[in-house]
């Protein structure tokens, strides 16, 4: 009789259940066979906390309805937006007071930004400032100049007044003026090598940096007078870039410049006042950042992947995009990462709104993606199509899921 084997009284119970105390989250990178045992292939209104632990997603209720886009928080905490073609102020009760009319609906999106007590907003089609302290909204231009010295301004000579003759006069463009460095022009030193003076043109996006304000129109980045930011020296103060310009993204060294088919780190090392145009910048991505995804974040919160959370970081500033490769993040130096490259593969998209929000233990980037187009044409990664089939001569019915990476086309025969 061959010998009984007694059960091992410490060996784990077969029945029990697997627990998994982290998640990396989502992943469709590879075939769901081959996920990881912490790695998810669904999560329906889940969220991960930073030690990885899942949350079931707080719902959301309506609390103001109408054509909303483009909204703000100011240091205050104070949310401005844009509703039904109104710049508003949102109060804490989620009421709105009206600042100022006359915005397109649907508008373009708005940019932001904010320059101690002002803030100062541009898009396509308006822009101004907002008076913190008053909530006035005022245009953004300068007040209207006048020459350090008028012609024929009496001058002083050996203690008698001397009516120099006129300088030459110069005829600046419409809403423009000639600023010359030179206080009291003369009729041997008239008003030269001066500069053209105009209000900031309207921008796509705002980034404030170093005492100057940034603004992208186009493939032109604009930036205004060192503290003067009411004015644009239109002989000088620009970049060109390859492509439209997207994002503006200041760190505490430098500025990320992001482009529909790449990103820039612009250097502090050169010297913003240096009138060297041919200064060096550097290309740190080859795809381009989708507008309206830029935020600003605390640097040792925007960890690279090798760089645990716990691990105590500098105090910088950083910012987290999306691009059409994934949802990237720019630290200091042109140092940028692309979290997402190897778990997931993002839809296609147009534009974006993001926020950085920290709440309950979880430091997250939320962003909505537009993928364009209607329902019937914009299926895109991670959409699906349930199907009934009803079988002629039968109520049996047969119901099929099907994953697709495109899009889909359903023919319907019926018999």
């Amino acid at each position: 009789m061959p010998p009984q084997l007694r059960p091992n009284p410490n060996a784990p119970d077969p029945t029990a259940g697997i627990l998994f105390s982290k998640w990396s989250g989502l992943k469709n990178t590879v075939d769901a066979e081959r996920l990881g045992p912490e790695e998810f292939e669904l999560a329906v209104n889940m969220d991960l906390d930073d030690v990885g632990q899942p949350h079931r997603r707080r719902g959301y209720s309506l609390a103001n309805s109408g054509i909303w886009s483009s909204l703000f928080e100011d240091d205050d905490g104070r949310v401005f937006g844009v509703q039904n073609g109104n710049l508003v102020l949102i109060n804490p009760d989620f009421s709105s007071v009206v600042l100022q009319s006359g915005f397109p609906i649907p508008g373009p999106l708005m940019a932001w930004v904010q320059v101690g007590p002002t803030i100062y907003f541009s898009s396509r089609t308006n822009a101004g400032k907002i008076n913190r302290d008053t909530l006035e909204v005022t245009p953004w231009s300068g007040p209207n100049l006048s020459p350090p010295l008028a012609e024929g301004t009496p001058i002083l000579v050996g203690g008698l007044p001397i009516v120099p003759p006129n300088p030459p006069t110069i005829v600046p463009p419409t809403n423009n003026f000639w600023y010359s460095p030179v206080v009291n022009p003369t009729a041997t030193l008239p008003p030269i090598r001066g500069k053209l003076l105009g209000p900031p043109p309207l921008a796509t996006c705002l980034g404030y940096f170093n005492g100057r304000i940034y603004l992208a129109q186009g493939r032109t980045v604009w930036w205004t007078e060192l503290y003067l930011y009411d004015y644009v020296d239109k002989t000088k103060d620009y970049w060109q870039f390859e492509a439209e310009v997207t994002m503006i993204g200041p760190v505490t060294d430098g500025i990320y410049v992001g482009t529909k088919e790449g990103v820039w780190f612009i250097s502090r090392k050169f010297t913003m006042e240096a009138r060297d145009m041919s200064a060096t910048r550097t290309r740190v991505m080859d795809f381009g950042v989708i507008p309206g995804s830029m935020v600003k974040v605390p640097s040792e919160l925007a960890n690279p992947p090798q760089i645990p959370l716990q691990q105590d970081q500098p105090v910088r500033m950083a910012i987290i995009f999306m691009t059409t490769e994934g949802y990237c993040g720019g630290q200091d130096s042109g140092v940028c990462y692309n979290y997402s490259e190897s778990k997931f593969i993002f839809p296609r998209a147009i534009q974006a709104a993001a926020m950085f929000r920290r709440q309950d233990g979880v430091n997250q980037y939320v962003s909505v993606l537009d993928s364009e187009g209607g329902p019937a044409d914009n299926a895109r990664i991670g959409s699906y199509v349930d199907a009934v089939l009803l079988k002629k001569g039968s109520w049996s019915t047969v119901k099929d899921h099907a994953r697709m990476n495109d899009s889909a086309s359903a023919t319907i025969i019926s018999g």
